[in-house]
C-alpha cells in the first residue's frame, strides 16, 4: 500500500564559493557544539572537589549524556528527511545553549535531565549537516569537505578545554557553563544569518514522496550481513572501543587533577594535548590499513595491541611524571580514534551495497556510544570506590579483550569482505 509524507528536499548549491561558504558555516557550527558538549568533562574535577558531585554521580551525568546523545542520532536521523536542515542545525545549537546556561543556575539533580537532554540537541547537528553536504554541496567539492570536516574535533575540543581553563581560573565552573552557553547561542545566530544567502540561492522544497514497503534484499545487509558472516562479537571491540574513545576524554581532567594535585584551571589546560595528537589516528589507520595490513580488523586488533602497551605503562608514568602519563593517554586515545574510522567509516563501505552501508554505519555508531555511556559511569564508579588504580586495570582489560576479540576474526573478515566486494 502507498502512502504520501512529505519531504523536504535540498537544492543543489551552484558555484564553489557557495560551497565553500556552506563549508565555512558547517564547520563553524559543529566545532561550536563540542564547545558545550566538553566543557563538562573540563570542570568534572571542580565539581567533584567542590563536593557539587561525587565521582559517581558525575559518572552518572556523562552516561546520561552518552545514551541520549546515541538515541538522538537515530532519531535525528530520521527526521531531517522531513525538517528543513538548517532550521534543525539552528535549534539544536540554540537548544544546547540553553542547557548549557542552565547548568549554572540548577541544583545538583536537575543537571542531569538537563545534561541528558544536551546530548538529544547536541545530536542535531550533525545528520543535517550531512545531508547539506549531500544534498547541497557542489559535486566536485563533496569528497574534500567530508574530509576536512574531521577537523572540528580537535578544533572544538581544544577550544573546549582552553575557554574552561581560562574561566575556571578566574571565576569557577559555572561562569564556564554560562560562557560556553553563550558561545553557542551566538554561533545560533551566525548559522541562521550565513544560512540566509545558502538558503535563497538554493531554497528547501517540500515534496510529497511516496512510501513503499521495502524489497527483500538479495543477500544480507547492515548487521544482518555481519550475523550472517558469523560474526556478531564484533560489537564487543566496536562498544569498548567507545568506551575507552569517549570515557576516557571524558575522565582526563579528573584523573590529571587527583593523581597530580593540580589546579582544575591547570588538569583542563593539559588535557588538551589529548585532541592534538588524536587526529593523527584516523590517518595513521589508514595507512597501516592500505600499506600494512590490508584487512580493517587487523588493523584494528593492532591498534587495540598498542593502546594495550600504553595502558600497561599507565600505571608506573602516574606516579612519577604528568607528561609521559599524558603521552601515553594521547597515544591510546588516538589509537581509537583511528578504530573509530575503521569501525564507522571504511568497514562498512566494505559492505558493497549503499543501503547496507548506511544500516552498518548506524548501528555501529549506536553500538559506540553505548559503551561510551557505560564506560563513563563505570570509570566514576571505580574511582570512587577502589582509586584510579583500579580504572586503570579497566583500561587496560578494555583493550586487552578487544585486541582478543578481533583477532579471532582477522582470517573470517578478510573471507567476509572479499564475498561482499564481489557483489555488485
Amino acid at each position: 500500500m502507498k502512502r504520501m509524507m512529505k519531504r523536504v528536499r535540498c537544492a543543489r548549491l551552484q558555484t564553489p564559493r557557495q560551497g565553500a561558504a556552506l563549508f565555512l558555516l558547517c564547520w563553524a557550527a559543529y566545532a561550536a557544539a563540542y564547545v558545550g558538549r566538553y566543557n563538562y568533562s573540563a570542570v568534572m574535577g571542580a565539581m567533584t572537589a567542590e563536593g557539587v558531585l561525587s565521582l559517581q554521580a558525575a559518572g552518572a551525568l556523562s552516561t546520561g549524556y552518552f545514551v541520549c546523545y546515541a538515541a538522538g542520532q537515530i532519531l535525528s536521523g530520521m527526521a531531517c528527511q522531513f525538517v528543513d536542515p538548517y532550521a534543525m542545525v539552528f535549534s539544536g545549537l540554540a537548544l544546547s545553549g540553553v542547557c548549557n546556561l542552565g547548568m549554572a543556575a540548577v541544583p545538583a539533580a536537575g543537571m542531569a535531565v538537563l545534561w541528558a537532554a544536551n546530548g538529544i540537541f547536541q545530536a542535531m547537528a550533525w545528520p543535517p549537516i550531512v545531508r547539506l553536504f549531500a544534498e547541497s554541496m557542489p559535486l566536485e567539492q563533496q569528497k574534500r569537505a567530508c574530509v576536512s570536516i574531521n577537523s572540528t574535533t580537535p578544533a572544538g575540543t581544544l577550544a573546549s578545554y582552553a575557554a574552561c581553563a581560562a574561566l575556571l581560573a578566574v571565576t569557577g565552573w559555572r561562569m564556564a557553563f554560562i560562557g560556553c552557553g553563550l558561545a553557542l547561542l551566538v554561533m545560533a545566530g551566525v548559522w541562521m544569518a550565513g544560512a540566509h544567502p545558502l538558503r535563497s540561492a538554493a531554497p528547501p522544497e517540500t515534496i510529497l514522496a511516496e512510501t513503499r514497503a521495502p524489497q527483500t534484499p538479495k543477500s544480507p545487509t547492515g548487521i544482518s550481513a555481519l550475523l550472517a558472516a558469523g560474526m556478531p562479537a564484533l560489537a564487543i571491540p566496536v562498544a569498548l572501543h567507545g568506551a575507552l574513545k569517549d570515557g576516557m576524554t571524558s575522565w582526563v581532567p579528573s584523573m590529571v587533577q587527583t593523581n597530580f594535585s593540580v589546579s582544575p584551571s591547570l588538569s583542563a589546560a593539559v588535557s588538551m594535548v589529548l585532541p592534538v595528537v588524536n587526529l593523527t589516528g584516523a590517518y595513521l589507520a589508514g595507512w597501516l590499513d592500505r600499506r600494512v595490513f590490508h584487512n580493517e580488523i587487523k588493523t584494528a586488533a593492532a591498534l587495540f595491541a598498542a593502546a594495550a602497551a600504553a595502558l600497561a605503562f599507565l600505571p608506573l608514568a602516574v606516579r612519577f611524571s604528568l607528561t609521559v602519563s599524558l603521552l601515553l593517554l594521547a597515544l591510546t586515545t588516538a589509537a581509537m580514534l583511528g578504530i573509530n574510522t575503521l569501525f564507522i567509516n571504511v568497514i562498512p563501505v566494505r559492505i558493497g551495497r549503499s543501503g547496507g552501508a548506511a544500516a552498518l554505519s548506524g548501528s555501529l555508531n549506536a553500538v559506540t556510544y553505548l559503551g561510551a555511556a557505560a564506560a563513563t559511569w563505570g570509570v566514576g564508579a571505580a574511582a570512587g570506590t577502589w582509586g584510579w588504580s583500579a580504572v586503570f586495570v579497566l583500561w587496560l582489560a578494555m583493550a586487552a579483550v578487544s585486541f582478543a576479540v578481533a583477532s579471532l576474526y582477522i582470517r573470517r573478515w578478510s573471507a567476509f569482505s572479499a564475498g561482499r566486494a564481489g557483489l555488485k
